[in-house]
């Protein structure tokens, strides 16, 4: 199973056990290289803070015990954990998870609860099944369809149960997804820069987006915001008191002043006056300035005139509707499975963003050349948004790519400084047809084993197709090239079906609309 994995989109809610057994369910191969396992569990730890911001507390608990697994428990076995290259890396992940248990714990009572509220909603459900199914059995003469007893069953879900979001269909709502996703990119960096006008230090920003760790005193009141292991967005769902605010005085709608709240009671006079009956002099009407009254419109006249018709109603505008729902409000439901059963998350692609690579590589296109870049993205309402195309530092010759160890580290520590994941990579291939050749295989595989919806674009300017989308097939083909030994820059395999498209069928989307930024780190 893949290092990182995550639960179908809309599913029951799952205690901590249940989380933990998920959480130490992943193949660990000693054989790979330490660095890249170490450069595995930063990505977790961006999944776990993605889905933090997300509102999915338990995929973000999972994400940082699988964190905690992989380097207690895993990493200490590997051959390599004694090499001093590595033993500044292996420190620091270590002193991440002691900073990370502490939020575990906190987390612990958020998710019992959110349990415990979905066991009490299923029990209601059933017990009103069997009360209507009793009903029915009972009284011959009242017809309760079953439609009618699966709706009313429903009711003590919503009512006990109120967390579920509106499930959509990736493919089916494209633009709504493109709308969402700026909407909350938007979101996200109006806090980045408040966080950073606030004077924290990029430094620590990349720590917490790390490790999530903690901040210093200083920097807490500088911000004026909690620290964030005891702050996250699921404190913003717990049920608040409402301040008590003096009542203001209510406004007469005549006059717009206020009216007072005591009452005034009329003076009664000392002396009873006596009345005079006798008619006194006319004395000129204080209506009299006004003219006298219109005379009555004839009967007829209002009797032959059709009653107004009501204004029509305007329709809703679907576009404004669909705006009006939040990231937080909706979730995207899986678009394809594994050949494994797993479920794949959606991946959103700029349609755009081929040809602008395509631009980037021209120069070394036509010296036959290779190019490879980075598709790096961010998390969404359960589906993932390629946000940044990042071309690293590498080296190239007509048949091969591979980034440099410095471009490496430029690459995933800007990652971890903006919170994105790696959701795959670009190559070209100038004088080749499009396919993933053996070498293209094991460099896919260790995108894939971080995120399973890793995908490969490969780009074939002088061949029909001129480009593809793949990804390694889980099973066969992911288990049997993480297994493969075999030396050699090219090198066959014996099994076939190794890689299959990803885009037609498959969990990749295009956005129509879908803005993305290009970073290019290759030094002139």
């Amino acid at each position: 199973m893949a290092l990182s994995r995550h639960h179908t989109a809309g599913s029951a809610p799952m205690s901590v056990l249940e989380i933990i057994e998920q959480a130490e369910d992943f193949d660990f191969d000693p054989t790979r290289d330490l660095r890249s396992w170490l450069r595995a569990a930063r990505m977790l730890l961006t999944e776990a803070a993605l889905c933090e911001q997300d509102g999915n507390l338990q995929m973000a608990y999972l994400y940082l015990y699988r964190h905690a697994e992989l380097v207690v428990g895993k990493l200490p076995l590997h051959p390599q954990i004694k090499d001093p290259k590595f033993k500044a890396d292996f420190a620091s992940a270590r002193k991440i998870v002691a900073k990370n248990l502490m939020k575990l714990e906190q987390w612990k009572p958020r998710i019992t609860l959110e349990h415990q509220r979905y066991v009490k909603a299923v029990e209601r459900r059933n017990a009103e099944r069997q009360r209507m199914r009793d009903e029915r059995r009972n009284d011959e003469h009242e017809r309760i369809s079953s439609g009618d007893l699966h709706r009313l069953s429903l009711v003590g879900d919503e009512e006990a149960y109120q967390d579920l979001r509106e499930t959509l269909n990736a493919a089916d709502h494209r633009q709504l997804a493109v709308d969402l996703a700026r909407q909350e990119l938007r979101r996200r960096d109006v806090n980045r820069q408040s966080t950073r006008q606030a004077g924290v230090s990029p430094h620590t920003v990349a720590s917490r987006r790390q490790g999530m760790v903690l901040a210093t005193p200083d920097e807490e009141d500088q911000a004026g915001s909690r620290s964030e292991v005891s702050g996250s967005r699921y404190d913003e769902r717990l049920p608040r008191r409402d301040d008590c605010r003096p009542t203001e005085p209510r406004q007469d709608f005549s006059y717009g002043t206020p009216v007072s709240q005591s009452y005034q009671y009329p003076s009664v006079p000392h002396k009873e006056q006596r009345m005079s009956w006798d008619r006194g002099p006319p004395q000129a009407s204080r209506y009299a300035d006004y003219g006298a009254a219109p005379p009555l419109p004839a009967k007829d006249s209002v009797r032959d005139q059709p009653p107004p018709r009501p204004a029509k109603a305007a329709r809703p505008d679907l576009a404004a509707t669909a705006m009006q729902k939040s990231a937080a409000q909706v979730t995207f439901k899986p678009s394809a499975f594994t050949e494994g059963g797993v479920p794949l998350r959606t991946v959103f692609l700029p349609p755009t963003l081929r040809m602008t690579f395509l631009n980037l590589a021209h120069s070394n296109t036509l010296r036959n050349l290779e190019t490879c870049g980075i598709l790096c993205g961010t998390l969404i309402s359960n589906a993932l948004f390629i946000s940044h195309l990042i071309i690293p530092g590498q080296t190239s010759t007509s048949d091969t790519c591979d980034t440099t160890e410095e471009g490496d580290n430029a690459l995933f520590d800007y990652c971890d400084s903006n919170d994105l994941l790696v959701c795959g990579w670009i190559h070209t291939h100038p004088s080749q047809s499009c396919f993933l050749s053996s070498r293209d295989l094991h460099t896919s595989s260790g995108y894939q084993i971080m995120l399973p919806e890793a995908i490969a674009i490969v780009c074939a300017p002088r061949s029909n197709p001129d480009w593809g989308i793949f990804r390694l097939t889980d099973p066969p083909g992911l288990p049997a090239v993480l297994g493969c030994h075999q030396r050699g820059l090219f090198h066959p395999h014996e099994e076939s079906n190794l890689y299959t498209d990803a885009l037609r069928p498959g969990h990749v989307v295009e956005g129509p609309g879908l803005k993305f930024e290009t970073v290019d780190m290759r030094k002139p």
